[in-house]
């Protein structure tokens, strides 16, 4: 099992406009970040020197993934509906959202302020889903800050024409299948109304659950499942030369990980660096498990050997995803699925897998490091 290779990822970066999305080891989001071309962009972190904050960032960069818009309108307003999703530690400006700013608009100058004292006209202060972000993107994208028009807008005198404008983005991004920008679009929408009313409007999980139900949708498709698939599990083993060999389970609903049912195993077999029958052995003991829901898919982590080498249950879909190069592997045809790199229903394979990777790695190392001090 080999650690995620961020070199071999860069070389596949589109050069398209999107959003690329930073992870630690942990596989915890620590940046966010838009760019009019991905591969230019992500790749100039990893060459020449930096200032300090960005070399601290890079030091903890151990997975990466993107998502590409057509637009870097697009990207200006998928980047920050997930930098408000997620919170990354390094998005530290962004993060400043939630000390309740004003827009101030003095002359023909338009600013994010964090008083309402001064010359100009202010507007807020923000929060409870208004973000300022979101306020400053629309103003410059739709107003070409122009301080009138701005004021109108902030006023809630330009509600519809906003509304009537995010309504065709965001319609235009779901018929391209592009579902996280739509949620973007959506989330604007949203945002428009509590900007005009004040009201609460509860929309978190719908919202956080929109793109990941599209590529659990499209994953059903291509397996030729009848029914979306709800509950994902994934299976990889880590060991140290046959060592300290154990397992990781982690479970996806609805294309989210639900942590709280991830679950480890310590192999029991003793027979050392045995891949096939490590796997046979963890998911014989997970099966038992009957008080533990069923998946509708299970992922293995590896070729077609690794799934071959499992027992099949009826009922449950067996898929195993090769890493080298991202080949599905399924029960049902001797050639395995080669999937678009752009694919939504790989990108959630890829996480899940990537997950299980990383549960079973930590882990191990856990276990490696207790047994070596006792």
């Amino acid at each position: 099992m080999t650690m995620i290779n961020i070199k071999e990822k860069l070389k596949t970066l589109p050069t398209d406009p999107g959003v690329y999305v930073m992870k630690d080891a942990d596989g915890t989001i620590i940046y966010i970040g838009k760019a009019k071309n991905l591969k230019n962009r992500v790749s100039s972190y990893f060459i020449g020197a930096h200032d300090a904050k960005v070399t601290a960032m890079v030091a903890h960069i151990a997975d990466l993934e993107w998502f590409t818009v057509a637009t870097e309108n697009d990207a200006l307003f998928l980047e920050a509906n997930l930098i408000h999703k997620h919170q990354p530690k390094y998005n530290i400006l962004l993060k400043d959202d939630k000390k309740f700013p004003y827009i101030n608009i003095d002359g023909d100058k338009i600013s994010v302020v964090r008083t309402n004292k001064g010359s100009g006209q202010f507007y807020g202060p923000y929060f409870n889903g208004i973000y300022v972000k979101y306020l400053m993107d629309i103003i410059r994208s739709v107003y070409h800050d122009n301080p009138q028009l701005a004021a109108e807008f902030l006023s809630g005198k330009r509600y519809d024409e906003v509304a009537a404008i995010f309504t065709d983005r965001m319609n235009k991004a779901s018929a391209m299948q592009q579902f996280e920008l739509a949620i973007a679009y959506r989330n604007v929408l949203y945002m428009l109304k509590r900007l005009q009313t004040r009201a609460r409007v509860q929309t978190t999980a719908e919202d956080a659950n929109a793109f990941t139900l599209g590529a659990c949708r499209e994953l059903g498709e291509l397996l030729g499942l009848a029914k979306t698939p709800r509950r994902i599990e994934c299976y990889d083993i880590s060991h140290t030369a046959g060592e300290y060999v154990v397992a990781s389970m982690v479970v996806f609903i609805d294309g989210a990980p639900d942590k709280s049912q991830y679950r480890r195993f310590r192999i029991k077999h003793g027979l050392g660096n045995n891949d096939f029958l490590s796997m046979h052995e963890v998911l014989g003991r997970r099966l038992r498990h009957r008080e533990w829901d069923y998946p509708d898919i299970i992922v293995i982590d590896g070729g077609k050997g690794q799934l071959h080498a499992v027992d099949k249950v009826p009922g449950i879909t067996f898929i195993s995803l090769a890493k080298r190069f991202e080949l599905v592997y399924t029960t049902t045809q001797d050639e395995p699925l080669v999937l678009p790199l752009r694919s939504y229903a790989l990108r959630l394979l890829q996480r899940i897998r990537d997950e299980s990777h990383r549960f079973a790695i930590t882990y191990h190392r856990k276990l490696r490091d207790k047994i070596r001090t006792e």
